[in-house]
C-alpha cells in the first residue's frame, strides 16, 4: 500500500503493477477495491468478477474465473495465493449469505445445520460434498474466526454468536504457521540416520 500512496499520480502504469499484487494481498486480507479504483487502472476484467463471486459464495464461478484468467494471475504470482486462501472467503460469505436468507425467511434460531450448509455447498460448487466435509469446513471457519460461535458434533450443527456472528473479513487476523528453523535444522542433523560409505562412495565417483 506504502508503494502505491507514494506513487506519483501521474505515473499510471507504475500504479498499476503495483495494483496487480496489491489487489490480490488485500482481497485475502478482506479489503475489496471500488469499482472506479478497478475501472480506472483497467482491472476491471480481471477483478470485477472475481470480487462478484466471493460477495455471492460462488465456488463454482470463482475458480472458472481463475483458470479463464489463469495466465495474468500465474504471470503476476498470484495464482496460488487466490487459489488456496480465497476458497476460505468464499465459504464465509456463502454461509453468510445463506444464514441472512433463512432470517429472511423467518428463522429464529442462530444455527447453521450441516444439512443446510450441505445443500448450499452443493449448489454453489457443483461438487459432491459430504456431511463430513462440511464438519471440516465449518470447523475450519470458526477456529479462524471467520465465523463467531461453536460446532455442536451431536447434533451437527455452529450455534452462532448473537452479536455480530460473520465479523468483517478485514477483522480476522490471517494466522500463518512460523516455524523454528534452528530445531528443523538440529532434527536433520542429528535425528536422521547416517547415509552409508557405500553409498558416500558413489556419490563421489
Amino acid at each position: 500500500m506504502f508503494a502505491f500512496e507514494k506513487c506519483h499520480a501521474s505515473q499510471w502504469h507504475n500504479k498499476r503493477v503495483i495494483l496487480h499484487h496489491l489487489i490480490p494481498t488485500r482481497i485475502i486480507l478482506g479489503h475489496f477495491p471500488s469499482a472506479e479504483l478497478l475501472e480506472k487502472y483497467q482491472l476491471t476484467d480481471k477483478f470485477g468478477g472475481l470480487l462478484s463471486t466471493i460477495r455471492s459464495g460462488n465456488i463454482q464461478g470463482y475458480f472458472q474465473h481463475l483458470e479463464t484468467h489463469f495466465e495474468y494471475f500465474y504471470h503476476h504470482l498470484t495464482y496460488l495465493l487466490l487459489k488456496e486462501r480465497g476458497v476460505v472467503l468464499l465459504w464465509r460469505c456463502l454461509m453468510k449469505n445463506m444464514y441472512t436468507q433463512k432470517v429472511l425467511l423467518g428463522a429464529t434460531m442462530p444455527v447453521l445445520e450441516f444439512e443446510d450448509c450441505l445443500k448450499a455447498f452443493q449448489f454453489a460448487s457443483n461438487q459432491p460434498y459430504t456431511l463430513q466435509d462440511m464438519e471440516c469446513i465449518l470447523v475450519s471457519l470458526v477456529s479462524q474466526h471467520y465465523i463467531k460461535g461453536y460446532v455442536h458434533h451431536t447434533r451437527q450443527r455452529v450455534v452462532l454468536s448473537k452479536v455480530n456472528a460473520f465479523p468483517p473479513i478485514s477483522h480476522v487476523r490471517v494466522h500463518t504457521e512460523v516455524y523454528d528453523e534452528d530445531v528443523i535444522q538440529d532434527h536433520m542433523d542429528h535425528a536422521q540416520p547416517e547415509v552409508p560409505q557405500n553409498i558416500l562412495d558413489y556419490m563421489e565417483e
